[in-house]
């Protein structure tokens, strides 16, 4: 597991170091790519331990449920929806390839940068998109997927 996240790290630095180029994390319209983080600033890693068994279902809920629901969701605050957009398009998640040595499949989502005050909860989206009772049961699949509990990193460049 260690070997196979350590090498998954390594290649996201060398293809990030690849096409590193200068902006000010603002989205160009025509071209909609958000800056990746410089030093000083925090990027978020979750690491997701699902059940061997589960891989398949646990994909269709991201990205058949999950990110649809995300990508819909409408805050309140006119601010926090252009927050909210920048740190969607900052989010990658890596499908894993392999099954780890413990028999679990790890899909990692990296948010580089992490933005603050932006919602990283899928609770609120999915709540808003399917109703309290569709939410809930979709979360209660979502969390019966799961081998471990998430494992979160928030890290500062430098």
């Amino acid at each position: 597991m260690k070997y196979s996240v350590i090498n998954i790290i390594t290649i996201l630095f060398i293809t990030s170091c690849a096409h590193q180029k200068e902006s000010n994390n603002v989205i160009n319209e025509e071209n909609p790519i958000v800056t990746k983080a410089k030093i000083g600033d925090t990027t978020l890693t979750v690491l997701n331990h699902i059940k061997y068994d589960k891989k398949e279902e646990f994909n269709a809920i991201l990205f058949d449920e999950v990110m649809p629901a995300c990508y819909d969701y409408k805050d309140t605050i006119t601010e926090k929806n252009q927050l909210n957009k920048l740190a969607l398009e900052s989010l990658r998640i890596l499908n894993p390839l392999r099954v780890n040595e413990d028999s679990t499949w790890t899909f990692i989502m990296f948010a580089d940068p992490y933005f603050q005050g932006a919602n990283y909860n899928i609770g609120p989206p999915l709540i808003q998109k399917y109703g309290e009772d569709s939410a809930s049961a979709i979360f209660q699949r979502w969390s019966n997927c799961f081998a471990q509990n998430q494992v979160v990193f928030f890290e500062t460049q430098q």
